[in-house]
């Protein structure tokens, strides 16, 4: 008995051992990822053709695109050997022995192939010659030509395209549209690339009805959107997003901006928890220096936050550049306000009590600042729906903001003055951009000296914060800048935000604390041992 288990066991091991190598032989090891397809050209009456006629019936229909790259030439390198047998002699005497090559960045989710010329007598794609050691982006259905635009060999299609058949002609003609950046309240952003200078943009995609809550608005009149068009991309600074194009659609808004490798502020305060004052002071000088270039241009920028402002790099002293300015500019000064596209936590108590109507100016910026000054210092908030002592509209028109002792305590008691005294209601006593700049916190030789250089470099090439004497000393509940695992952040703190937002504020909630019952126009805080 013993010995038909072990010959049953010895059977069914052999079956399965079997059954292993069987699917092994002959089952592939990996499926192909074949991004990209070369059709060949069939013959035309319209215009001359590669393939030789009495070998037409054995040329391949297309050939899979497999490997980040493809050459083409007469070289027996080359990954398609143009050959007698196959293309007539009459076109093989003009290709080059590396004619062209086509790349792909499979590292990079949804980048485009992109196709150099190599050659003397020239590459074509639909019609227009590229040049000799140029590139250009290839799109779906692109026609590729060998030493003329009529002698066609390849017809290019894209297995990997994302949303082009979805942009309007003009942008889709002129821009490929990759993946997607981030997404806001009021718009998502996409990484695009000229098709012809293969060159990497951002762009912004605003919803109109989103922007509107399905109002009309002034984005209908042509001659508006021409004039605010031209105003955004003459602004020049090496602190400002240049505007390359602006395109409208019936539906939609889109905004080509130049491409910021190191990612936004908020991503990087988020990261590190609270940046060191002299980073914040390097970083801030930029911020102050591009929003009072945006004012002398008669534009407030009206929603200044750690998302708005770009890193030029991921190293820790990089270029800081200032976006989305021109977004009221938009929408209309009305259809903005009552949105509130983003969030309130950065904006100032007189944007508030202005309820939609343009009854503010210009210093709405630096409040704002004051807000972004404050997180970059000690990495939370000032003013939170979840300090629950006071509501978040309250709390911003009293000035009441959070202040933690342990948080503060490495600070200066300058940087300390100064975050006070631009977090103040009083508009006529809120400091200035020219008194920031010439604050003695602001000031530094070597940074102040380096920024010149990057700006020149860029155009070539013991204190009481409250104003009673009380503190509440067991202030302990702060929300905190925080991007969560699966990089989201909460923005719970809005009024009407026109959409859900993807990327959120995680808040930290501590031991519940009470506010001080202060209702003067003027700052007061919560303090903490």
């Amino acid at each position: 008995m013993g010995d038909e288990s072990h010959d049953i066991e010895n059977t069914q091991t052999q079956t399965q051992n079997s059954q292993v190598e069987w699917s092994q032989t002959n089952t592939p090891s990996f499926i192909p990822n074949i991004w990209g397809r070369l059709y060949s050209t069939k013959v035309s009456l319209s215009g001359r053709y590669c393939w030789k006629t009495e070998t037409e019936q054995q040329i391949p229909e297309y050939y899979d695109l497999i490997q980040p790259e493809f050459s083409l030439g007469r070289a027996i390198d080359c990954t398609f050997v143009i050959k007698k047998d196959k293309i007539k002699e009459s076109i093989i005497k003009n290709v080059s022995k590396r004619h062209f090559v086509i790349k792909r960045d499979m590292s990079e989710p949804l980048s485009p192939a992109i196709i150099t010329d190599l050659s003397h007598n020239g590459t074509f794609v639909n019609g227009l010659k590229i040049g000799k050691g140029k590139s250009r982006v290839l799109d779906d259905n692109d026609e590729i030509s060998l030493s003329n635009a009529v002698v066609k060999i390849f017809l290019f299609k894209d297995l990997l395209k994302n949303e082009q058949d979805k942009a309007p002609k003009e942008i889709s003609e002129k821009f490929y549209i990759s993946r997607v950046l981030g997404q806001g309240a009021c718009g998502v952003v996409k990484l695009v690339y000229h098709k012809t200078k293969c060159t990497k943009h951002a762009m912004k995609v605003i919803k109109k009805s989103r922007l509107t809550n399905g109002q009309i608005h002034n984005l209908n009149d042509p001659a508006k959107i021409m004039n605010e068009v031209n105003i955004l991309k003459a602004l020049k600074h090496p602190f400002i997003i240049s505007t390359e194009e602006v395109f409208e659609s019936s539906d939609a808004v889109y905004i080509v901006l130049e491409l910021m490798q190191g990612g936004e502020l908020f991503d990087r305060i988020s990261k590190q928890g609270r940046l060191s004052e002299r980073l914040t002071r390097f970083l801030f000088r930029q911020m102050v220096l591009a929003v009072k270039y945006l004012h002398s241009q008669g534009i407030t920028h009206r929603d200044l936050k750690p998302e708005n402002v770009l890193l030029e790099s991921k190293e820790e002293e990089t270029l800081v550049k200032i976006t989305d300015f021109g977004l009221s500019k938009f929408v209309g000064e009305d259809s903005f306000m009552k949105t509130m596209c983003g969030t309130p936590l950065y904006l100032a108590p007189e944007v508030l009590r202005a309820n939609g109507h343009n009854s503010y100016g210009p210093e709405v910026d630096v409040w704002s600042l004051g807000v972004i000054f404050f997180v970059c210092l000690v990495g939370y908030l000032p003013f939170s729906s979840d300090y629950k002592e006071l509501s978040l509209r309250d709390q911003i028109l009293s000035g009441k903001y959070r202040f933690s002792h342990t948080h503060w305590r490495g600070v200066s008691l300058q940087g300390k003055l100064l975050m006070k005294r631009m977090l103040t209601v009083n508009v006529e006593r809120r400091i200035t951009l020219d008194q920031i700049l010439n604050h003695s916190w602001m000031q530094d030789d070597d940074i102040i000296i380096r920024i010149e250089r990057l700006m020149s470099q860029t155009r070539f090439n013991g204190m009481t914060l409250s104003n009673s004497d009380e503190e509440n000393n067991n202030a302990d509940n702060l929300t905190v800048l925080k991007v969560t695992a699966s990089g989201k952040r909460s923005h719970n703190d809005s009024f009407n935000t026109c959409e859900p937002i993807p990327k959120k504020l995680r808040v930290a909630i501590y031991p519940e604390v009470t506010m001080n019952d202060n209702s003067s126009s003027t700052n007061s805080c919560v303090s903490e041992e």
